[in-house]
């Protein structure tokens, strides 16, 4: 019960601050700006596209369970994660840098 309970909070912390902001604007922050991830569901790539490549952003794929089962970081506007060995379910991917934090979710099929 504990398991599912943090599970849902995780995802709805997830979705209700996906953006956070520091006050300070650029076009990462930009709601209208964000990372797009497809496909989704994804078998054996996840492609991650940038609105922009400014800067280097951090990048975190996490399980359902809130661990950690990637980290690197992005310095294009296109990047492809292999996703092949990955158990199938939900996943969560964050983009940030300094100043924001962006996540979306993705299934692995």
């Amino acid at each position: 019960m504990k398991i599912k309970l943090l599970f849902l909070s995780f995802l709805i912390s997830a979705y209700s601050f996906s953006q956070v902001s520091s006050g300070q604007t650029n076009s990462f922050e930009d709601q209208t700006d964000e990372f797009t991830i497809s496909p989704n569901p994804a078998k054996s790539q996840l492609n991650i596209k940038l609105p922009n490549a400014d800067e280097d952003l951090k990048l975190e794929v996490f399980d359902v369970l809130g661990k950690r089962v990637y980290k690197g970081s992005i310095t294009q506007l296109e990047s492809s994660i292999n996703v092949t060995n990955w158990k199938s379910g939900v996943y969560l991917v964050r983009v940030s840098n300094d100043k924001t934090i962006q996540t979306k979710r993705f299934i692995k099929q």
